[in-house]
This record gives structure tokens, sequence and C-alpha cells, in this order.
């Protein structure tokens, strides 16, 4: 058997059905109210009968909240909800200042995604479930706000508008998050740090495949880093884990993030640095729509006033030298690409494990431990040599990487679940 999609994870697999037997003779027969329309649909315990599932709170608010889509003077905040209730938000400047009271919309959706395997893991239930949305306008550049739901005043969150071109700022960039199998919030623990301005996911979000984890359980153990900032993700191969679980949680709850592109790829700034989040489960070989989108919209990027470099982030890396597969056909057309328009940093996932290369002025970077079964990353260390003679540091430890741009460029901290210093670095930027 495989545990998340890779054959090396016996270790993690015998843990599992252990935690499997745990949870079997501790949780019982409890019962909990169901969430979204579909409450008889009988789950494991037949017809009519549940065990454990995900409880609909009485005002409604289910998931988040989080924030997406941000600019210089507004972006988007999200939650979902199990029923019909009021979309507003209380926001205040952290510096200080007056409240504001903001009010958003709902959209229904009829999610048809089931995942109800394991007592004692809260239930993913079919139904008519409610995305609120606020749009925020009219805030200050390079501010950040504190916001609270009217409905649920304990949920809410931190985030910070687009900084102004030439403005230093941090981010976070964490990859394969699996909070029920690693570490997770250790590594969140550690790397939260206050002055994070967002959060680029690099790819599986959530996995179905690892039997103990649902979008119900993962948003209650990732609450922390939505709270922290805007989260801007991309697509990894997790994503499509069930016949429908794109659309219903994915295109559903992130959607929109960015600017220009699609639901699968897209773009946004801050600071005068612009990044490029593409789905590395669509085609991105040369002549194809997402990279001709890319090839354009970087040069477009390129020459904007107060542009100072690019970004980009996806999920199965261009370069690593774990058993995976690379992108190296991508890579090689790229590569020129990235340099004419002054692409430092391309930040990859799927690798569960940390690498960094260095080719020419780009930086690639492999940051996948945020909590999947770690892998052996030297499994291909004789039969690349040429990526061999790139890698500049290593380690198969649970981590996420923190990035501050600064006036003269790029510093990177990949910080380990028990906040030692995997690796640091350092790159010119304009």
């Amino acid at each position: 058997m495989w545990l998340n999609g890779h054959p090396h994870a016996p270790l993690a697999l015998a843990a599992a059905l252990a935690l499997t037997t745990s949870l079997l003779a501790a949780c019982g027969d409890d019962t909990q109210a169901c969430a979204g329309a579909d409450c008889n649909s009988g789950g494991q315990g037949g017809e009519g009968q549940r065990t454990i599932q995900q409880a609909c709170p009485k005002n409604g608010v289910l998931h988040g909240p989080w924030v997406i889509h941000f600019h210089e003077t507004g972006a988007l905040v999200r939650w979902d909800n199990c029923t019909e209730n009021a979309s507003d938000i209380e926001l205040v400047p952290v510096a200080g200042g007056a409240t504001q009271t903001f009010s958003g919309s709902q959209r229904a959706a009829n999610v048809t995604t089931t995942y109800d395997v394991l007592t004692g893991v809260p239930a993913d239930l079919p139904g008519v479930y409610y995305l609120s949305e606020v749009v925020l306008t009219g805030l200050q550049p390079s501010s950040c706000y504190n916001y609270t739901l009217v409905a649920d005043s304990s949920r809410g969150g931190r985030f910070c508008t687009a900084r102004k071109p030439g403005d230093g700022f941090k981010f976070l960039a964490i990859g394969d998050t699996n909070p029920a199998i690693g570490d997770t919030k250790g590594v969140l623990n550690e790397v939260l740090e206050p002055d994070i301005d967002f959060t680029i996911h690099l790819g599986d979000i959530q996995y179905y495949d690892s039997v103990f984890e649902s979008w119900s359980s993962w948003f209650t153990a990732m609450a922390p880093l939505l709270r922290h900032g805007a989260i801007m993700p991309s697509i990894g191969n997790h994503e499509y884990e069930k016949d429908f679980e794109f659309q219903d949680y994915y295109r559903r709850l992130f959607g929109g993030a960015g600017f220009d592109g699609s639901v699968e790829y897209y773009r946004f700034q801050s600071g005068g640095v612009w990044f490029f989040s593409l789905s590395t489960e669509m085609d991105l070989t040369p002549g194809s729509e997402q990279a001709n989108w890319l090839e354009a919209q970087l040069a477009d990027a390129a020459a904007k006033p107060g542009f100072r470099f690019s970004v980009v982030y996806f999920h199965k890396p261009m370069i690593t030298l774990s058993d995976y597969a690379q992108k190296k056909a991508e890579r090689d057309y790229f590569a020129p690409i990235f340099e004419t328009n002054k692409v430092r940093l391309v930040m990859q996932g799927h690798v569960h494990g940390y690498e960094r290369f260095v080719a020419g002025n780009i930086t690639y970077v492999v940051s996948g431990g945020g909590g999947a079964t770690l892998y052996d990353l030297d499994v291909n260390i004789d039969t690349r040599p040429a990526e061999a003679a790139l890698r500049q540091a290593s380690a198969s430890r649970y981590h996420a990487t923190i990035i501050a741009v600064t006036t003269s460029g790029i510093e990177g901290r990949a910080i380990a679940n028990d906040g030692a210093l995997l690796d640091s670095f350092t790159i010119t930027a304009p």
C-alpha cells in the first residue's frame, strides 16, 4: 500500500494502522449533529445512523475565516457555513484606529464530496453549504488589519495589504500540509513570526489519502496559519483525490485568489515583487495555454513601474534529487525566460523535504515538509549529476521556509518543527 501516494511510507503506515485501532477503541458510539443538507446518508453506521460527524454550530460558521486576493487597498475575507447566516466582519488597523464594519454576501453550493472513513475523524458531508465573502475596499497600502466575524467573535484573523514598491516584507512558503500524519503543528509553532504578511502554499493542501484527515480536521489544524495572514495557494495532485473534491473545496473556497489567469494559475504582487502561482496538474509545456500565459505575464510584470523581481511557485518540482521525476523540459525552456524577466526564486513542493539549488541567477527551493511523510532526498544523487552539482542544501525534515524581501534582495530561512535552522540563503535582487 502507498501512503500519501508514495511507496516510501511503511513506518507511517504502521503508525496509521495503530492509530486506527486506538481511535476505534476510544471513540465508541459517540454521536453529534451533522452538517449540510444530507444528514441521513447513513455513513458507516448503517441507514440513518452515523458515528462522529461534523457538528453545525448554532451560528452556522463551519470553516475559517481566511483571506485571499489582497492588493494595495483591499482583500477578500471568506468563511464556510453550514447554514445561512450574517456575513459581516469588524475590521480594525493593527496600528490602531477606528473599527469599521463591512457587509458581505453568501452563495450556496451543492457539495457532493463525501469523506466518512474513520470514527474520530470529523466527516466531510455532502449537502448545501454557504460560502460567505466580504470584499474589503478603501484600505491603506502597506498596512495590517485585524478582523473578527460578527456571527462569531471568536473567529477572526490578521492580514496585510500589498506593500508599496520598494517596501520590505516577509512571506511564508509551505507545502504538502498533512497535519494528521506529520508535525504540521510543530512547524507552524516555529515559523509563524509576527511580521509575516502572507503564505504561499506549494500544493497538496489536504490529504484524504492519509486516511486520518478530512477538510474538516484540516481547517481546525491549520487555523493558526489561516488567522496569521492571507493564503495564496497553488494546486497539487492531492487536490483531486475524489471526483468532485477540486470543485467542492479548492475551486469553491480558494478560487479567485489572484489577478489575471484563472483559478488554476494566477499572479499578484506586493512591494514591487510579482508572484506567479502555477498548476503542475495542467500542461506547462512550451506552447500550452498556461505556459503562454506565464511567458506573457512575466514580461508584462517586468515592464510595470516599481517592478523589482518575480517569484514563481508550483507543486511538482522542476529540479530534485529525490526519486520523483523532474519537470526538466519545462525548466530548460523557462530558465532563460526566467533570467530575462528577473525571476529570482522558484518555490516547489511535492517532494516531502527541503532542497535548495542555484542555477545562474535563479534559486530553486523545494519546501514540501509541511506534514506529509518524509522522503529520501538522495535517491538520484548519482543518476542526476548535473542537478547534484547545483544542490546547495537538503534536509528530510518537517519545515517551512520564511522569505524576507529586503532592500537588497531576498533572505531565506528553512525552519524545522523543533526550531532548528536547516538552511539560510541570500539572493541579490534589484
